[in-house]
């Protein structure tokens, strides 16, 4: 029997090319399987392919599904060609596939062709780069920092910080406002610190005279019932109507005119519910703001009088103290009030520190920007050494 000849060890660059026919034989790694025994591939083609290895005498002439099995990093490539098997010797035999244009003839074309020109490699979903298995040059080093990189980091990591700590108050002031505020469903007023002169009947206001001096007729009212009531001023003070005029009508209890010295304050007096009271008193203030954005807190004047029988549901009448000076303006203006528990009382300094970071924050990094600048403008003519190195390319 005349010798085959002998194919050298397969490796993956530069392929070797072997003689024959139109399809010239490559040589790339890869192995066969054939009725359940592995055999090595030695050189590969189009049409055709050579193993060696134990090879079954009765297998000579017999045509099979081999299985071709190409391994590249992390997954492999199987292909199922029909090949006619034809020994060569003992340990190698030659595998003409009888349909070199079926299935399998596309990616296998692709891997042929990419591995002679170590091109990318791919089958399907699966992709490999040739230039991963060339061999790397020595990494060239970073360029070495500067003064001015190590200060943009400072100034960096600086913001960073500010900003979280504004972002947590920011994260517990609302925390504060949604989840441990109560807002009190019926409104205030803003009165006069004094006595409040209130309707004692429903009706109609038939006579008005904010002027009248002490004792004399301050206001009347026309009853529902037909009888008129007559309201003398009780002291030598300042009247003002509260939102009514000569016409107006008026309910029982409704504040009509508010009788303030010339000493007094002012104070916001509202109908607050009783299931509330136990809270506004642990607080120690409410939360009222105005119509035109004025927010302040105010403090109860004493005990609310609460009627024997009161319900949860009922409303009990409070008076509240402002804990600023309000203006002129403010006055007979209607008022949303709030209470707020005082669950995070032990995180009030971590607010107010998230708060004044928030409030600095944006000057502080206007400044130390600038700071920067003029920092690196005069680093910015010296040039990195690194810089110089000339970087070598991949080959």
């Amino acid at each position: 029997m005349t010798s085959s000849p002998q194919f050298p060890q397969a490796h993956a660059h530069p392929a070797q090319v072997h003689d024959g026919n139109e399809h010239p034989m490559i040589d790339l790694p890869f192995s066969v399987l054939i009725d359940g025994r592995h055999h090595k591939g030695e050189a590969l083609s189009l049409v055709e392919a050579r193993i060696s290895g134990l090879v079954d005498p009765a297998l000579d002439g017999a045509e099979r599904v081999v299985r071709l099995g190409f391994d590249f990093p992390g997954f492999q490539v199987v292909l199922t060609p029909t090949a006619r098997i034809t020994l060569q010797d003992d340990a190698s035999a030659a595998l003409v596939f009888t349909d070199p244009t079926g299935e399998h003839q596309a990616q296998l074309r692709q891997i042929l062709n990419d591995y002679i020109s170590g091109d990318l490699t791919s089958a399907g979903a699966l992709i490999r780069s040739g230039a991963l298995t060339q061999p790397r040059g020595p990494k060239a080093p970073p360029p070495a920092r500067g003064f001015g990189d190590r200060l943009g980091s400072a100034l960096a990591g600086l913001a960073v910080a500010v900003f979280s700590l504004a972002l947590i108050g920011l994260i517990l002031t609302l925390m504060q406002e949604r989840i441990f505020t109560t807002s009190i469903d019926t409104p205030g007023r803003v009165l006069p610190s004094g006595q409040a002169m209130r309707a004692t009947a429903d009706g109609q206001i038939a006579f008005l005279n904010p002027e009248a001096a002490q004792g004399e007729v301050l206001y009347s009212i026309d009853t529902s019932d037909g009888e008129t009531l007559s309201f003398a001023k009780p002291c030598d003070c300042a009247a003002r109507p509260l939102n009514i005029a000569e016409g107006s009508t008026v309910l029982a209890g409704e504040p009509l005119i508010a009788l303030r010295r010339a000493e007094g304050g002012m104070v916001v007096e509202a109908d607050i519910p009783s299931a509330l009271l136990f809270d506004i008193q642990r607080s120690g203030a409410v939360e009222v703001e105005l119509a035109n954005g004025l927010s302040f807190e105010a403090r109860p004047e004493g005990a609310p009088r609460i009627a024997p029988g009161t319900m949860a549901e009922d409303h009990v009448h409070a008076t509240f103290t402002p804990e600023t000076d309000l203006p002129e303006s403010a006055m007979g203006q209607v008022a949303a009030l709030s209470v707020s528990h005082d669950a995070l009382a032990p995180l009030a300094p971590l607010q107010d520190l998230g708060a004044r970071a928030l409030s600095g924050a944006a000057a502080l990094w206007t400044g130390a920007s600038d700071g920067a600048e003029a920092l690196l403008a005069g680093t910015a003519d010296t040039p990195s050494a690194a810089a110089d190195e000339p970087q070598g390319d991949i080959q």
